[in-house]
């Protein structure tokens, strides 16, 4: 199956994908279990999803489901999922505005970024973004500590344990927005169709 491009025809969806949806359709009830409050309901909430990205991965190379689509698939929930529970602890007042600048722009760069590669690239696959990874990652270890903070975590040992990484966090977004700045600027040098662009 990998290497294949996708149909929307015949898109085979498969048990990792379902693993992967699942995150996607578990958002609202984290969301709602943050609002309420509920925090054992948000706990697990957040536990499973992190769960399922954990083990999508191996479920499809285990079963041979490996291709470009699931991987696209699963970076794009991550998306989905990580910048809008970033965007909720903003709105709850957990995450300071200029913390959720620096993670929501960069952002918005590698959404552009990717929807460009996909139209150029006439198949669902992404951009390969070396430093993606760890960004992603390190969010999946941020998420946690705010809905900890939220809850429970009001001490000022645990505000400076979150200055910390997000610091960390910050520098890892810089090297991505490099690298995905670089990307976009090759799509945009080229042509829709693959070739330069012509300079009048």
């Amino acid at each position: 199956m990998a290497g294949q491009p996708f149909s929307w025809k015949d898109p085979r969806f498969t048990l990792a994908d379902a693993l992967t949806g699942a995150r996607l359709i578990m958002l609202p009830y984290l969301i709602y279990a943050l609002a309420r409050p509920l925090p054992g309901m948000a706990v697990a909430t957040l536990a499973v999803m992190i769960g399922t990205d954990l083990v999508d991965g191996r479920v499809a190379r285990r079963l041979g489901q490996s291709r470009e689509f699931g991987a696209a698939f699963d970076s794009t929930v991550d998306f989905l999922v990580i910048y809008t529970m970033f965007t909720i602890f903003f709105a709850l007042g957990i995450l300071p505005w200029w913390k959720w600048a620096v993670i929501f722009f960069p952002g918005l760069l590698m959404a552009w970024t990717q929807l460009l590669h996909v139209r150029r690239a006439g198949d669902v696959a992404l951009a390969p973004a070396p430093a993606g990874k760890v960004v992603g990652q390190l969010q999946f270890v941020y998420l946690p500590l705010l809905l900890a903070r939220t809850f429970w975590l009001q001490a000022p040992w645990a505000q400076t344990v979150d200055h910390v990484l997000f610091a960390v966090l910050a520098v890892a977004i810089v090297f991505n927005t490099v690298d995905y700045g670089r990307t976009l600027r090759r799509l945009l040098a080229r042509a829709p169709g693959g070739a330069p662009a012509s300079r009048a």
